[in-house]
């Protein structure tokens, strides 16, 4: 069996152990409390100590933070100041560049409506110059037109010409040929019977066809540089220019045909 079944031979002697033992119990609970009390103050003193300790170090941390931070922030606030100088110097560029933007197309607006009017004026010059050109060549078919008629006028007043001094020579042998009766006069003017010395030489009859036009010729040098004389009167216009060009002269384009042919005559003869 086991020993706590045991059954103490003296029940008496048992209690007074027992309360012995209950008076050691309680004197070695106490003591226990009291070890326990100690130990929690240690503890808290302990704990206090370092919590002081952190304190303390945490104390120095922010000092040195501090000390550290604040000519950071001095330095930030200073680079913040230039930041917005800058950004204020950038803006007011920004502003000036826009409005030299705004000028410069107002300016090419101008210079495209200038550009436009340009255009139009040179249109107009153009069209104007193509009129003057269109009117000189018209100006010189007609002269060279008015030229021709000119020459077949004069070719037609002298075979007109030609043809009265042949018919007057015809009517004039024929009126000397022919004896008149009475004292009528004959085709000399003379009464009748009355001879003309050149009849009574027995000379032939005299012509009386008109006088031709005396020639206005004048020596001009042609543009292959040969030299011949010219009724300047008698040419057009383009070759009157080109005799003018070949002479050396200027402004010739310009002049009229009585004024051009003036200044070929006006040359010296070489």
């Amino acid at each position: 069996m086991p020993k706590d079944d045991k059954t103490p031979k003296n029940p008496g002697a048992g209690k007074s152990s027992a309360k012995g033992a209950t008076k050691k119990s309680s004197a070695k609970d106490s003591a226990k409390g009291g070890s326990k009390v100690a130990e929690a103050e240690t503890r808290a003193r302990e704990a206090l100590r370092v919590a002081k300790a952190a304190v303390a170090e945490a104390r120095a941390r922010s000092a040195a933070l501090t000390t550290v931070t604040r000519p950071g922030l001095d330095d930030l606030a200073q680079q913040l100041v230039v930041v917005q100088g800058e950004i204020k110097a950038a803006t007011r560029r920004a502003e000036k560049a826009v409005a030299q933007r705004a000028e410069l197309e107002e300016r090419r607006a101008a210079a495209r409506k200038a550009r436009a009017r340009a255009e139009k004026k040179a249109a107009k010059a153009d069209a104007a110059r193509e009129e003057v050109a269109a009117a000189e060549k018209a100006a010189a078919k007609a002269a060279r037109r008015a030229e021709k008629a000119a020459a077949k006028a004069a070719r037609r007043a002298e075979k007109a010409a030609a043809k009265a001094s042949r018919s007057t020579a015809a009517t004039a042998q024929g009126a000397s040929s022919t004896p008149t009766s009475g004292p009528a006069a004959d085709a000399t003017g003379a009464p009748a019977g009355t001879a003309t010395p050149a009849a009574a030489a027995g000379s032939a009859p005299v012509d009386y066809a008109l006088p031709l036009p005396p020639s206005d010729e004048t020596t001009v040098t042609r543009e292959d540089g040969s030299e011949a004389r010219e009724d300047l009167h008698a040419q057009t216009l383009v070759h009157l220019r080109g005799l003018a060009r070949a002479a050396g002269l200027t402004g010739y384009s310009r002049l009229t045909k009585t004024a051009l042919v003036a200044k070929l005559q006006e040359l010296p003869v070489r």
